[in-house]
């Protein structure tokens, strides 16, 4: 006895195929429409489930007649067998559906989530995926453990795409590079005065932003305030001389121009900044209020620069925070640093893979017994 279930478009299809593979004495025992494939209960397709069984070898067989299709000419005992094994089966493949939905509607409010906060479905499904296969037995998991996990993977997604120190100690000079109205200046004065009252290092300024008069009177202001030499530059050629000047600095902040990232004359500029003989960390800046789709434009163009990590700002000023995890799934760049005010030097802290994974599934920070985003501040001086 065989018994054998196919999954087919049609049941002229699965007839063709049960000619073939059982042999034209074979039974079909139960015909009933389901649905296969698709992600998290959606996109499915309608197919067919057909079950069928044949007394003869499995050896095929040319189709030669038309196929039984009711069960008057097997013997009782058959019947009797066939009918157990067929509520077994059905039952078993009810249960395995029904299991395989419970995951699908626990996990899928969650991912829900995610496509709301612009989350890639490419990493939507790549982080469903994780979770599924982590945890077999999601199913049996409450909406808030669900969640849990969730944050948990997230969380170690973002671990592995961290900076943990933010800045490298070693390195002489920190250059900021991005488009206009990221916050480039107000960054260089926070990160700057982490190394001056904290680390005690000796800090000098460089300006080339002598596009916005404003911009370098606001960095002078800084410099003023914590006492530190700052120049101006203008031209690489210049760049020379300021950093002569600066020599007795044991790490300079340059601040770039920013202007717009689709121009290449921007893009050679900045390239220019960066060809100098000290040992420099470029950061790319990026503002959180960006949609992803300019934000994946700002990051292709830069692709010619070197870039080394990557700081996203105004995480304060934007309720959707997809594009921190599309950023970190798509490209090598690690994060070193999240601002999160205006306020110099307190509102700028190292990128935290908890906070920006429950950021983005709209957890609140005080759950779970995390530590604060003030506690997170304070650590990042």
């Amino acid at each position: 006895m065989k018994i054998k279930r196919y999954i087919v478009k049609s049941l002229p299809q699965a007839v063709q195929q049960i000619r073939l593979e059982l042999g034209e004495n074979a039974v079909i025992l139960n015909t009933k429409e389901m649905k296969t494939g698709g992600f998290l209960g959606l996109f499915q397709r309608k197919q067919l489930e057909v079950i069928a069984a044949s007394e003869e070898s499995d050896q095929k067989r040319e189709p030669s007649g038309p196929i039984q299709t009711n069960k008057e000419q097997v013997d009782t005992e058959v019947l009797n067998r066939l009918n157990q094994m067929e509520k077994l089966l059905g039952q078993f493949v009810t249960n395995q559906n029904q299991s395989q939905d419970q995951t699908s509607r626990g996990l899928a409010k969650w991912m829900k989530r995610l496509e709301d906060q612009e989350v890639d479905a490419e990493v939507i499904q790549f982080i469903a995926k994780r979770i599924t296969s982590l945890h077999p037995l999601l199913e049996q998991k409450t909406e808030r453990e669900i969640g849990n996990i969730v944050i948990s993977t997230l969380t170690k997604l973002f671990q592995e795409c961290v900076a943990p120190e933010g800045l490298d100690s070693n390195v002489n000079m920190i250059t900021l590079i991005g488009p206009t109205g990221v916050g480039k200046t107000t960054t260089i004065a926070k990160l700057a005065s982490r190394q001056v009252l904290n680390q005690r290092k000796k800090v000098g300024f460089l300006t080339a932003d002598t596009f916005r008069i404003a911009a370098i009177e606001q960095l002078k202001t800084y410099a003023t305030i914590l006492n530190i030499p700052i120049e101006v530059v203008e031209s690489s050629d210049q760049l020379k001389q300021s950093l002569v000047n600066l020599k007795n600095c044991q790490m300079i902040f340059m601040d770039s121009a920013g202007r717009n990232y689709l121009e290449e004359q921007y893009i050679e500029e900045i390239n220019e900044l960066l060809t100098q003989q000290l040992k420099q960390e470029n950061h790319l800046v990026l503002s959180m209020t960006a949609r992803w789709k300019d934000m994946k434009q700002i990051v292709e163009k830069m692709k010619s620069v070197q870039i080394d990590r990557v700081i996203l700002t105004k995480w304060d000023e934007s309720t959707c925070y997809g594009a921190a995890l599309n950023l970190v799934y798509h490209y090598p760049y690690p994060l070193s640093f999240l601002s999160l005010g205006q306020g110099v030097p307190e509102d700028i802290m190292l990128a935290d893979p908890e906070y920006m994974a429950k950021k983005i599934v709209g957890v609140d920070e005080d759950e779970a017994g995390s530590s604060t985003q003030t506690e997170r501040i304070a650590s990042a001086y």
